[in-house]
Order: C-alpha cells, then structure tokens, then sequence
C-alpha cells in the first residue's frame, strides 16, 4: 500500500509521523482493498485538522477529516470516521441471490 504524507508549512516531530503511519496502516487492515492512503496535516491558528483519504480500485475513495487542539486526537477522530465508512460499505446489501427450487 502507498502511504503519501502532506503537511507543507506545519511543523511536525517524526514520533508524529511514525504514529501516523503506524496508525493508518493498522487501520488499512479493516479497509478491504485498499490500495493507497493520503494523509493531509493543516493548522489554522489553534485548530489542527487531519484528513485522510483511502483510494481502492475502480476509483473508490474513502475519506474522513477531523479537527483538533492536539494532532494526535485530530488524527485518531479521522481515522474511526474512516473505519466506520469502511464498515458501512462492506454491510451496504448487494443483489439478494436467485431462489432455487
């Protein structure tokens, strides 16, 4: 999975970074098929807001942004919305199979 981080202008530590990427790959693992993830890091003033985007073949995208004082709870807020998509997606009911008999 491609894993792409955007934060141009903010200031982040790398044990922010690797929490990140620890997190959305772990979070990857209940998103069926994923095939990238997008991570976009922005501050305005006090607000700091994380957005994730999750691409999956034929063009599906899934994505999720959050707010927060704090990256880390910005962060964990986006990636449950994301989790919660996915799990709506995977129970949306599909074609009901043919009756036999």
């Amino acid at each position: 999975m491609q894993l792409v981080f955007k934060h141009s202008g903010v200031s982040l530590t790398q044990s922010m970074l690797k929490k990140a990427e620890r997190a959305v790959l772990k979070s990857a693992v209940r998103i069926p098929r994923a095939t990238g993830a997008t991570v976009r890091f922005d501050e305005d003033g006090p607000e700091r807001r994380v957005e994730i985007v999750f691409t999956a073949p034929r063009g599906t995208r899934l994505v999720a942004t959050a707010a927060g004082r704090y990256w880390g709870p910005a962060l964990n807020a986006a990636l449950l919305k994301l989790v919660r998509q996915a799990s709506k997606e995977r129970h949306t009911p599909g074609r009901r199979p043919a009756a036999h008999g």
